[in-house]
């Protein structure tokens, strides 16, 4: 289990609603040398300089994959949109020619992300993506790229690497379904395996914290982490309830009973409990 999580993820747990709203991705016809093309262009962000930044990477990246073919034309399709990342699949055709390339561009830095941003080192992007040239990330997961301008061929479900990803930094990528103690006696249900935060009143000075079990083991505790609410930190107190978040990955189609109880590890009665359940129809 890993409780690897970073402040983003919290943000975008805690936010108002409209840091849920996706990048707004514009589009424009241009030419570029012999080449005409349909590309995309990012307005709206909070920072106009990593805009300008990434929309000047756009067209450069646009006009090296048309010299590869000689002309033709670049058409591209939006592959991911979240409120601070968005990746992009361009494709140049001319003929018989065609190229291939993937931008993933990360609007709070004004810079593209890559795979080992999310995950904890390279030999573990090795063990669960293989050999790749080039990664872009999709709604579902990453098409990997074999050879420089080849297709985006070989895909990875986010679900299949979600173990061995820092959590909080997947939050960025993958939908999380939201959930309170509110959920007790009732039932989620997911299209698709995927990511859940359950958003819990927790006091950890007492020595009680929030466990999970379920009926079957394909749902996962992948995470966790505690926040003071803001007007209690801002006085440096201590010992104030809060809100700890457990994160769990539901790893595969099916129905699945969770149960939570609020207790100490070393005592087998609890104070609170709850249960829910999952039901997944999908791969």
């Amino acid at each position: 289990m890993k409780i690897l999580l970073t402040t983003i993820l919290c943000l975008l747990l805690c936010l108002p609603a409209l840091a849920d709203q996706q990048t707004t991705v514009l589009q424009e016809n241009v030419t570029l040398g012999k080449a005409s093309a349909a590309l995309p262009f990012i307005d709206g962000s909070n920072d106009a300089a990593y805009e300008k930044q990434l929309n000047a990477l756009i067209r450069q990246t646009a006009t090296g994959l048309a010299k590869e073919v000689g002309g033709g034309s670049v058409d591209y399709q939006v592959k991911l949109n979240r409120p601070s990342l968005v990746s992009l699949l361009f494709t140049a055709t001319n003929g018989e020619r065609v190229a291939y390339a993937g931008l993933n561009l990360d609007l709070t830095t004004g810079k593209e992300f890559t795979v080992t941003d999310f995950f904890v080192d390279k030999e573990q992007v090795q063990q669960a993506l293989g050999d790749y040239d080039k990664v872009l990330f999709a709604e579902e997961g990453f098409y990997l790229q074999e050879r420089k301008y080849g297709a985006y061929a070989n895909f990875v479900p986010y679900n299949k690497v979600l173990d061995h990803m820092r959590i909080g930094e997947a939050g960025r990528i993958m939908q999380v379904a939201r959930l309170t103690a509110a959920a007790s006696g009732k039932t989620l249900v997911l299209a698709k395996p995927g990511l859940l935060a359950l958003k819990l009143a927790s006091n950890p000075s007492t020595g009680y914290s929030w466990h999970m079990s379920a009926d079957k083991a394909t749902v996962v505790r992948v995470g966790s982490t505690f926040i003071i609410p803001r007007e209690e930190e801002e006085r440096m107190a201590t010992g104030v309830v809060g809100t700890e978040i457990l994160f769990l990955n539901v790893q595969e189609p099916g129905t699945y009973k969770v149960q939570m109880e609020y207790k100490r590890p070393w005592e087998r009665i609890s104070l609170d409990k709850f249960s829910f359940t999952i039901v997944v129809k999908g791969a």
